[in-house]
């Protein structure tokens, strides 16, 4: 049997750690034996050699490595170690295992001394390349890599953390052939490695896409003369060819005019002069919407060439019967040619009607007869025959409803309806309407009625932009939107030639002449002369089909400005999807010409010059300032004769180089008051005392005055502009009514497109103060009433005395409130006749009568005010006080001094606690007159106005 004191010598198993750096090993737990039975320790080795050895100190078995350890050759190591006893027995085995440390050695290093790849130009890539790198390390947080990172900056590039590599912009063969970049790797310590050169070279990749097109083309106005918008253009194809089969090349060609007036430069004119001598006698068409004329005086239109006038909803314009004689329109033939732009709001009634041309019943009555309006986005023709003994119970169509688009898309269109019953057909820029397959029964929608009652002594009222309404006697359902031309065709329809003659632009683009076809190859040209579409197999023939267009424009004042030009080109082949090629945009520029004086733009022209020319910076577009006094401070009397609102207001605007001198001008100005005006009392008016005589009526603003404020439109100076805001005149009647008014002004400039900040005036109305009495005085004011009936001078003049003792007790105004216009007061009257009394002498019986008499009424008189003196309080007592002191009666009056009513039961109480206190709302009653009451010394002048009921006083 084993000693059990030899058991105890060893653990059965021991670990220890060591590090690749060092030779001492930390074992667990200590191999601890008694020296004093214990000499050594002995390592048994088996078939390996162990790089350990085993020493014996103080009592402890130290391990150590013989030589530095590599945890990337070896990481763990196991053996057996035995306790040699002093007589040199050996204990029981006891195993160690040793597991090496590793540190962060080494680095990581790539696979690849450095990478170099090939990219396409314009593409973006998911990965363009990987890299690689490891480390030696023998642990995960020293031998793996964790993160990759690119040194170079300023490149398109990113990696991630698996190495791989990807643009982050397509790159450019023109900016740069080749990118490199230098890259490095971490290991998860964040050790960094050696960089390593990774080199993306850029392959230039040709991209189809047209060349040659100038980025300006200049056209000299009134040249009459065509010119050639592509003299160098070229197609640019790369490789991009069909196997066995022909390429298909079609390149159009378009003309941006929408921004000129009317879509593009009209010349009726011109298409007059092509039609036959026969089309020209019949073309005869009666104007109704033409300037200077009786009938438009009143409408607002631009002051060019271009016949353009503006409706807002309310304007319109009543045809004389000398232009066009009532008739009926259902009974024959005839045509309606307009051109208009309807200003389409979202939020507007689907119901409103807005008419271009109405024919109604002039006086009594509402019905429409003959009308061509606009109603949710529809163009309707409205038509109603007339009564007779003939057709009395027949349905006839009475309404043709078409649903176009350009009704509503804010843009000029050319409108045409010839009406041959029961054809009516409608011509929309040039082109005949025809609706499409499925709907085709409800476009146009035609709605029938019955014919008009018969109606004698009735005639009719043919209106333009709105509709007569005989019942009110005033216009309605206005137009909104501007409207070009308005002209009747009476008894015949137009012809499709003279159709077109209002609607041909007379700029267009002009195709290739026919000689430089080749077979296959194609043009067309749309009616508006503005789009041109080549299409051929021919690479070098549709180059030279391109380089044939031209422009030119016929009228004899073009709008001087820029068109713009696009041109795109699509590249397939047969039965194949259609390359597109990058459009390419320039422009024409008209400008004036050089051999003769340039006509004086429209305002339209002015507004398309600076509008469609290259863009304007922020410090070219104009700045309209507004500046003055933004509060005013008016008294009763001022206010009531008139102020001049807006007199310290000055109107200034500041613009870039670039922009024309003549454009330094307002179109419109408008004040907004706030709130609105009463029209009982308040109005706006324009004093001109200041300028020269009739000097409103050059300027070229028209002036429109509401209860809202004023509206101003009319292309004009500044000056001209400040001269009529610095006269506009504001007069209040009733200036207690308000506090204060507020008028806030804006105006613009190049059609509405600069808009100057809003500038906000506060007219104050300053309320004259009242002089207050104090508590104290007010009684002592009733009292003193008593004391002037027994006061009684010896020149017969009663209570003079008090009278002038209580004057500024008395000068209160609203004391007069209701005062009548007495000459004396009752008792002064009094005093005065006792005086005449005694001082007559004709017989002792008169006087003595007389005398007694008077002594009888004076002693009721004070009987009944201490009658009233004695009951009820403080209130009562003023009003029997007041009473007596306005009202009392006397027994006698002279004739200059008589009321116009009995007043003998009418008493005014007034409380002179509440006089202080009147603020102006009691002024704000729907029944007072006192604003427009002048008050003489305390009393009213106008007394005619003071009607009282003193029948239940």
């Amino acid at each position: 049997m084993d000693d059990p004191l030899e058991k105890r010598v060893l653990e059965t198993s021991y670990h220890g750690l060591i590090k690749e750096n060092e030779t001492f090993v930390e074992i667990t737990p200590l191999i601890k034996v008694d020296e004093t039975k214990i000499c050594g320790f002995h390592i048994i080795k088996k078939n390996k050699e162990i790089p350990f050895q085993i020493e014996l100190v103080n009592e402890l078995g130290i391990l150590k490595a013989k030589k530095s350890l590599n945890c990337e050759k070896r990481k763990n190591y196991k053996f057996d170690i035995t306790a040699v006893f002093c007589d040199g027995s050996h204990s029981k085995s006891a195993s160690v295992h040793i597991s090496v440390i590793d540190i962060n050695e080494y680095s990581p290093t790539f696979l690849q001394p450095s990478y170099v790849t090939e990219v396409d130009e314009g593409r973006l890539y998911q990965e363009i390349i990987r890299v690689e790198a490891t480390d030696k390390d023998c642990t995960p947080l020293f031998g793996d890599v964790c993160k990759y990172e690119i040194l170079t900056s300023d490149q398109p590039f990113t990696i991630d953390n698996e190495g791989s590599i990807r643009n982050t912009e397509p790159l450019s063969h023109k900016a740069s052939h080749n990118h490199i970049l230098s890259v490095v790797a971490y290991d998860c310590a964040m050790k960094q490695s050696a960089p390593v050169m990774v080199n993306i070279r850029v392959r230039r990749v040709c991209e189809a896409h047209v060349m040659g097109v100038a980025e300006r083309i200049d056209y000299s106005a009134n040249s009459m003369e065509s010119v050639s918008l592509f003299p160098k253009i070229h197609l640019e194809l790369c490789d991009m060819q069909c196997k066995g089969e022909d390429m298909v090349i079609q390149s159009s060609v378009s003309l941006k005019t929408k921004h000129i007036s009317f879509g593009c430069d009209r010349d009726a004119s011109q298409c007059l002069k092509k039609l036959s001598e026969e089309e020209q006698i019949e073309s005869g068409l009666t104007d109704l919407l033409q300037k200077n004329t009786d009938w438009t005086k009143d409408l607002v239109y631009d002051e060019g060439a271009e016949s353009i006038f503006h409706f807002d909803g309310s304007a319109g314009a009543i045809v004389p019967k000398t232009v066009v004689k009532s008739q009926d329109f259902a009974a024959h033939q005839f045509s309606i040619m307009t051109m208009f732009r309807h200003h389409s709001i979202a939020s507007n009634d689907k119901h409103t009607k807005e008419h271009i041309i109405c024919s109604a019943d002039d006086h009594k009555m509402n019905r429409h007869h003959m009308a061509l309006f606009v109603r949710n986005c529809r163009l309707i023709l409205l038509l109603r025959k007339n009564f007779n003994d003939g057709d009395l119970n027949i349905f006839s169509p009475a309404e043709w409803r078409w649903k176009v688009p350009q009704v509503c898309d804010n843009e000029w269109h050319h409108y045409t309806i010839n009406v041959d019953l029961p054809k009516v057909d409608l011509y929309i820029d040039g082109v005949k309407f025809e609706s499409n397959i499925e709907d085709r029964h409800s476009n146009p929608e035609v709605i029938d009625d019955w014919p008009l009652h018969a109606a004698h002594g009735i005639n009719t009222t043919l209106a333009i932009g709105a509709c007569f309404q005989g019942s009110e006697n005033r216009l309605k359902h206005g137009f909104s939107g501007d409207i070009s031309e308005i002209k009747l065709s009476m008894r015949k329809v137009l012809t499709p030639n003279q159709i077109r003659c209002g609607t041909d632009c007379a700029e267009k683009l002009l195709p290739p002449a026919d000689h430089f076809l080749e077979p296959e190859q194609q043009i067309q040209s749309n009616t508006q002369m503005n789009k041109i579409i080549i299409e051929g197999s021919n690479k070098s023939n549709i180059e030279q089909l391109l380089q044939q267009i031209q422009y030119i424009n016929s009228k004899d004042n073009p709008t001087i400005g820029r068109r713009n030009i696009q041109v795109m080109t699509t590249v397939s082949c047969p039965n194949k999807k259609a390359i597109r090629l990058p459009s390419i945009d320039t422009y024409i520029m008209v400008t004036a010409s050089n051999t003769s004086t340039p006509p004086v733009p429209s305002t339209a022209t002015l507004y398309s010059k600076i509008l469609v020319d290259k863009p304007l910076t922020v410090d070219q577009k104009p700045q309209i300032v507004i500046v003055g006094n933004s509060n005013h401070l008016v008294s009763y009397p001022d206010i009531k004769d008139g102020v001049k609102i807006l007199a310290q207001i000055n109107i200034s605007i500041y613009t870039g180089k670039e922009i024309r001198p003549a454009l330094q001008k307002l179109d419109s100005c408008n004040v907004n008051v706030f709130p609105s005006l009463n029209p009982d009392h308040e109005e706006i008016t324009i004093d001109d005392k200041d300028g020269t005589d009739e000097s409103l009526f050059k300027f070229d603003i028209k002036t429109k005055i509401s209860k809202d404020g004023v509206e101003m439109i009319g292309y004009d100076t500044i000056e001209n502009y400040q001269h009529i805001l610095k006269s506009l005149v504001y007069i209040n009647k009733k200036p207690a009514y308000y506090l204060n008014r507020v008028f806030k002004l804006t105006c613009s400039q190049v059609d509405d497109h600069f808009r100057s900040a809003e500038y906000t005036l506060t007219l104050t109305v300053l309320h004259p103060k009242q002089q207050p009495s104090s508590a104290s005085t007010a009684p002592s004011v009733l009292l003193a009433v008593p004391s002037v009936l027994p006061t009684t001078s010896s020149d017969g003049h009663a209570a003079v005395a008090a009278d002038s003792h209580d004057t500024n007790q008395y000068a209160h105004a609203m004391l007069h409130s209701h005062d009548i216009q007495e000459s004396q007061s009752r008792v002064h009257n009094l005093a005065h006749e006792k005086a005449q009394l005694a001082s007559s002498h004709s017989t002792m019986l008169i006087v003595v009568i007389c005398a007694s008499f008077v002594l009888l009424i004076c002693g009721v008189g004070i009987a009944r005010l201490r009658n009233n003196g004695g009951g009820g309080g403080s209130g009562s007592s003023s009003h029997s006080r007041n009473s007596l002191d306005k009202h009392m009666p006397c027994p006698k009056v002279a004739p200059e001094q008589q009321l116009d009513w009995d007043d003998s039961a009418l008493t005014i109480t007034i409380n002179p606690m509440q006089n202080d206190n009147l603020s102006d709302e009691s002024s704000e009653s729907e029944n007072s007159d006192s604003e427009d009451e002048e008050v003489i010394n305390g009393r009213y002048k106008n007394v005619s106005q003071l009607e009282w009921d003193n029948s239940t006083i």
